[in-house]
Order: structure tokens, then sequence, then C-alpha cells
């Protein structure tokens, strides 16, 4: 075998398959296509699927092809992020690209997977810019892709396939924890499901109270041109966006701004809308920018907070009363504005409740990672 034929040898292989991979082009496999569909035309009632811009898949009365296809998006925030694989009739998006006509010696669901883990890579490695807006038709028919025989990409296409509904399965069951956590937390604080003590009685009413009286804003600052401890720094991206867990530091080197200290127990928000990062429940000392609040409180459980800077009521007075297009939480509106308070026992049961909820989101969460990690490795490894 030859230098040439060794670099088209996938470091990963089923038994029984062996040899070199044929390089060629898409468009020497596979047509290449647009559609003639406006976002307008979409209805619900329609029996066909109808392919637009999105990871969303509409309705539509009129098909347009009836076949294998890969459908990506050809402009819009979908560029190299979005495939779909269909087979049957439907119909799609002028400025959607759909690959069918497939050769025989090129099986659709291989090419499907072999195509969503290239083409963005592709795509942003032929623009000079760090996001693209839209797809040439050559981008797709110039890519080069290696095939094996026909019998070996059903083997790939199917074992990644199997992967796929793994994460798909994992995906939608944390999408639906997320869902009735989401609706429990809204049923709690508004009252409308209630804890009993531990003898079955009901709590006391919950009192209202301005926010400003039950929780406060820290002002305590870090100067590391003065202070010798060195405490880690806690930035925005550094907060995980669905749990609100700290998943990594930065260093302080370097930093001659002052920063907000926090400590064991404090609740950290983020007063920026575009950073879905408003949360957490810092498990050490540290520091963080002037854009996160730092909120602590004697009055309620540090945990109890944790939750209510989460509720449906605090988001809407953080973020739709600030308006504009880069909405930032006032500090005035939401400490003048009146919260419910329970007991401290009940403040325990609710939190209690909430946290066993987040564990289960946060194990899902971590078998989704494991699944799209171990996914993207077989990629690696099985494709030239």
């Amino acid at each position: 075998m030859t230098q040439t034929q060794k670099q088209n040898v996938p470091k990963l292989r089923f038994p029984g398959f062996e040899g070199a991979w044929k390089l060629a082009k898409i468009a020497e496999v596979a047509k290449v296509t647009t559609g003639s569909r406006d976002t307008k035309d979409r209805d619900d009632s329609g029996e066909f699927p109808f392919f637009v811009r999105s990871d969303n898949v509409e309705r539509i009365k009129s098909w347009a092809l009836d076949c294998e296809a890969v459908i990506t998006s050809g402009d819009g925030v979908g560029v190299g992020k979005n495939f779909h694989y269909i087979e049957g009739k439907f119909d799609f998006h002028q400025r959607v690209y759909a690959i069918y006509s497939f050769a025989e010696e090129l099986d659709g669901f291989f090419f499907y997977q072999f195509f969503k883990e290239g083409f963005n890579r592709r795509v942003m490695r032929l623009s000079a810019k760090n996001s693209v807006d839209s797809v040439r038709m050559a981008m797709i028919t110039d890519m080069p892709i290696n095939l094996t025989t026909l019998p070996e990409q059903r083997k790939i296409a199917h074992f990644l396939g199997t992967v796929d509904e793994k994460i798909a399965h994992l995906s939608r069951k944390k999408a639906l924890l997320e869902g009735y956590k989401k609706g429990c937390m809204q049923q709690l604080f508004s009252q409308k499901i209630r804890f009993k003590d531990d003898d079955g009685n009901d709590f006391p009413d919950w009192e209202e109270k301005p926010f400003g009286e039950i929780a406060t804003r820290s002002k305590d600052k870090f100067d590391p041109r003065k202070d010798d401890a060195a405490p880690q720094l806690i930035e925005l991206e550094n907060i995980e966006s669905t749990t609100g867990k700290i998943i990594g530091v930065s260093s302080l080197e370097g930093q001659k701004s002052l920063k907000s200290c926090f400590r064991q127990g404090d609740v950290l928000f983020s007063k920026l809308r575009p950073y879905l990062r408003k949360y957490a429940l810092p498990e050490f000392d540290g520091v963080c920018t002037s854009e996160i609040w730092v909120l602590r409180s004697q009055n309620l459980a540090s945990d109890f907070l944790f939750y209510l800077v989460q509720s449906e009521y605090f988001m809407q007075l953080a973020y739709l009363s600030a308006g504009s297009k880069m909405p930032r939480a006032e500090w005035s509106v939401i400490a003048d504005s009146d919260f419910g308070v329970p007991h401290p026992a009940e403040q325990r049961k609710i939190a209690d409740f909430l946290s066993v909820l987040d564990r289960k989101i946060d194990l899902i969460a971590l078998e989704l990672t494991h699944a799209r990690s171990f996914k993207a490795g077989l990629l690696q490894q099985m494709f030239v």
C-alpha cells in the first residue's frame, strides 16, 4: 500500500473491512439544488415536511422532491449547523440546499453522517469571518468525500445512527425534566402548591417584603494591587448556562480593576440578558466581574435565594423592565419589588425539592456530554 493509500485508511474500522478509501467530490456522487418556496408558504395543516433555515421542520401542502435527501441551510443562523435527513416527499425554502440522487456507490445515511460532521468546519475554513452569512453552491459541490464500500458505509451509518438515537433520547429526557422543573417552580413560587410541615400541618402564610429587605447586593471589593490573597476569578463564561454551576475559573493575572468578592453561600447573578449564565451557588470564596451581582441574605436560606432568582417573576423584573436591545437588570427595580417569603422550614423544603430535580438534570446532562464526546471521537476515527 502506498503512502497516499495509507492516508486514506481510517484509524477505526469494523472487522472484515480493509483497503484504502476512494476520494471524490460531492458533485461526482450526488446532485445539489435549492428550493423555490418562501417561509410564508408554510401551512400547519400541510401533509408534507417543509424545510426552512432552522432546526424546526414546518409543514406544507406541496412537495418538490420525493427521494432520499440531506438538507442544510443556505443562509441565516443555521449555516453549517442544522442538517436533516429525509426519505419521501418534501418541500424546501429557496435558501435551503437539498443534496439528493446519490450515486450507487454512496449510501445516503452514511453521507448524512459525514456531511453534518464536516461541513461546518469547511464553511468556516472558507470564510474569513467568525461567522458565515451564506453558503455558495460550490462550498457543497466541491467538498471532498472519501468513500469505502457500501457494506462498510452502511455499517458505519447504522452504528452512528444508534448513537444519535441515544443522544436524542437523553436530550428529550433532559428537556422534559427541565420543563417539569420550570412548571414546579411556577406552582411553588405562585403558592399554588404548598408543602406541609413535618407534622402534616400547614405552614404560615408567606410574608410580602421588598427584595431589598430580604437580600442585599454585596459591595465587597478585591484589589489585586493591594491584597495578598489570590482568590479565584469567576467570569461570565465560567458559569454553566442551565444549572448555574461554576465550571471553571480564570487567572487573576493581569487583572487591574477592582472585582467583587464573594464567599460560600452567596448567589451570583449576571445582570446582562445576552448571557444565559445567571446563577451560581459557589462552593468556594473568590471574585467576579462587575457584570455579576453578588447576592446574600440573612433572612433567606442561600439555596432558596438561588431558586428565587430563577423564578419567573424575578426574571421578568430583571430583564423585561430594562428594555433596550441589550437589557441590563436594574437593582432599584428589583429591590423595591415585593416577593413572598415563606417560613424558613418551608424554604428548606422548596430548596431541597428543586435541588433533587437539579441533580437529576445534572446527571442526564453528564450522560449527554459523554455520549456527544463518544460520538465525536468515533467520527474522527471512523471517517477519513
